[in-house]
């Protein structure tokens, strides 16, 4: 059992070193004179309560007024929200246009970016989330990652928020931002957001857009980030940059929390790239056996101290990765809230592992299995 432990520990410490080394050797951003015109992609479906700030984060954008229109696709909505942007479209300088879906049968995320995609008037497509919020250079960041070779740029998300869940949600999604960053820098994709991501239009209708993952409502990014890689290898690229940082709302509350991670997982067993999946299937062993080790203690079948040992090994080849990566997200500090999220991440992922598979959610009022 110990030399299970022991192997298991030294797959995870190589793996974070690797992340680290590779989060590192990601350049930076930097900007040029000329510009590009880019489409802005807005999926919504009751968005009252945040529609009106992220259109004045579009609003207030650094960049020529004439090389940007903002797209607000609305999937049906039962709210107030089409009325806000009614209420709105006459108080903003940028060129705004609001289309809706037409056929209920045929509704969700994927189909409300298609729809945008198709309407787009400029060839570079940015898309982000109504909760979001942008810095004022967003759009230029965007603009100093396109280059003639360029097809798609995965832009990072932070986590906003304050108090204990909050930075326990922010030192998570800081781990998995520079795992996604590293693999597509590596050539080797792994997840992106499409809270904050961009690409060609040409390289979205080549591939198909979303024609062979409408099955699951989830997935609108990675898939897409997957087809654009393999067919178009290397132009693809991480946005390192601070001004291209994207905040969007922690959850409040464990059930929210939940949820979200349960639509985020539930595509997993449609992914048919063979590498994600082992990193998977690795991830939720290795942490079935840290607890099988735990419980081993207790047993007083293992010594408590080769536990120890383990486990502060596992934490601090995890926190030399994370720590830059969520310093460069959030300016935060990140051991007090990893500590905490190391010792819980284990349940986590076993639970969100199983979850995938037999779970349930709802997402916009619409139950998914």
């Amino acid at each position: 059992m110990m030399g299970l432990i022991a192997a298991f520990t030294l797959l995870h410490v190589l793996f974070y070193l690797r992340l680290a080394r590779g989060w590192k050797k990601i350049p930076i951003i930097r900007s040029k004179e000329s510009m590009i015109p880019f489409s802005v992609i807005i999926p919504v479906r009751n968005e009252e309560n945040t529609i009106e700030s992220i259109l004045r984060n579009l609003n207030i954008q650094d960049y020529p007024k004439e090389l940007y229109e903002v797209i607000v696709v609305d999937d049906f909505s039962e709210d107030e929200t089409i009325n806000k942007l009614k209420q709105l479209s006459g108080s903003l300088d940028i060129t705004l246009r609001v289309i809706h879906l037409e056929d209920k049968k045929i509704n969700g995320k994927k189909q409300a970016l298609t729809a945008g995609v198709i309407a787009a008037v400029h060839e570079t497509i940015l898309t982000t989330d109504a909760d979001c919020e942008l810095d004022e250079n967003w759009i230029r960041s965007y603009n100093d990652a396109f280059d003639e070779l360029t097809n798609m740029v995965a832009g990072p998300v932070a986590i906003r928020g304050k108090g204990l869940f909050a930075r326990l949600q922010q030192v998570e999604f800081a781990g998995l931002m520079g795992f996604g960053a590293v693999t597509i820098s590596d050539e080797n994709p792994s997840m992106c957001s499409g809270a904050n991501l961009g690409f060609r239009k040409k390289a979205f209708e080549e591939v198909g857009g979303y024609a062979n993952n409408l099955f699951t409502p989830s997935g609108d990014d990675e898939f897409l980030l997957f087809n654009i890689m393999k067919r178009f290898p290397r132009s693809t690229r991480f946005l390192k940059a601070k001004n291209a940082v994207v905040n969007t709302p922690a959850h409040v509350n464990i059930g929210s929390f939940i949820n979200q991670r349960s639509r985020w997982t539930s595509k997993w067993k449609h992914n048919k790239n063979w590498k994600v999946r082992l990193n998977a299937v690795l991830f939720f062993f290795d942490y079935l056996v840290f607890y099988g080790a735990i419980v081993g203690v207790f047993l007083q079948l293992i010594d408590p101290i080769f536990i120890a040992g383990i486990a502060l090994l596992r934490f601090y080849s995890m926190y030399i990765f994370v720590a830059p990566v969520n310093t460069f997200m959030n300016g935060k500090k990140t051991f007090l809230p990893l500590l905490v999220f190391q010792i819980i991440y284990p349940l986590h992922v076993l639970f969100m592992g199983m979850n995938s598979i037999f779970g349930s959610y709802t997402w916009k009022g619409r139950k998914y299995r």
